[in-house]
């Protein structure tokens, strides 16, 4: 008797892994228990609610589960993420931007995601708060202050781009 095999993955591919964090996204988004099943079994994390490194999925969701009591609205945004790939494992780098009802966290997000059998797997999540932009000491004192500062702004937005 031949049975059939199906073919088995050995490398993940970009879109694979854009996919991948779409439905993390999505599953975060709609506090939907099988947020913590994206993490291996294994999963090391580094969080802003917690103050040290935790090593497992369940370790993870013990912590962390609570967030997911209660009726919030959460909303999350992985802006210009960085994929790269190295055979069944790729290296995730982004600014993601999470809100839950009308707190809004900017963070530092580094995913390491690997290939477990024919599934991808998050099997290292580092997040860091992005630091608040410093303050001057004292701001403009009138509009035509805020007028120039304006314009010296658009100017510099102008001749090198918007960052990613």
């Amino acid at each position: 008797m031949t049975g059939t095999l199906s073919p088995r993955i050995l490398e993940v591919t970009q879109e694979q892994v854009l996919q991948f964090l779409d439905d993390f996204r999505e599953a975060y988004e709609n506090g939907d228990e099988a947020f913590f099943s994206y993490f291996a079994h294994d999963a090391s994390c580094f969080t802003i609610s917690a103050p040290t490194r935790i090593d497992s999925r369940e370790e993870f969701k013990r912590s962390f589960g609570p967030a997911f009591a209660g009726n919030v609205t959460r909303r999350s945004q992985f802006m210009a993420p960085e994929v790269r790939i190295a055979g069944d494992t790729a290296l995730v780098t982004c600014h993601n931007r999470i809100s839950v009802d009308d707190e809004v966290t900017n963070l530092r997000a580094t995913y390491l995601i690997v290939l477990h059998g024919d599934e991808l797997k998050i099997a290292h999540m580092h997040n860091s708060p992005l630091p608040l932009p410093a303050a001057p000491k004292s701001g403009p004192r009138d509009v035509e202050e805020i007028t120039v500062l304006e314009e010296r702004v658009a100017t510099a937005a102008a001749q090198v781009g918007t960052p990613k």
